[in-house]
């Protein structure tokens, strides 16, 4: 009986969050909330009143996609100077 092949991915999250938060915009909409998003990284924006709530609940969101997205087999969005790579297991 061959066993199958499986990859998974490799990476540290907190480096992989860290460069995708250096990466974020933040700008006030028309109600003055401030809007953080990662240019590029689909799903990653998030708001909040200030600029610290809105960069905390942008932290949680680009935390809660990755995780996601590993559970669910997803790609992960390239975030320049974070390598994710596939290591094959049994």
């Amino acid at each position: 009986m061959q066993t199958e092949s499986r990859k998974a991915k490799y990476f540290a999250l907190s480096k992989y969050v860290e460069a995708a938060l250096k990466k974020a915009e933040y700008q006030r909409d028309e109600n003055e909330v401030i809007i953080g998003k990662v240019p590029g990284a689909s799903g990653f924006f998030a708001q909040g009143d200030t600029f610290e709530e809105a960069r905390a609940n942008l932290q949680d969101v680009i935390e809660g996609n990755v995780m996601l997205a590993l559970q669910m087999g997803l790609e992960i969005p390239r975030i320049e100077g974070v390598e994710i790579k596939e290591i094959d297991y049994a």
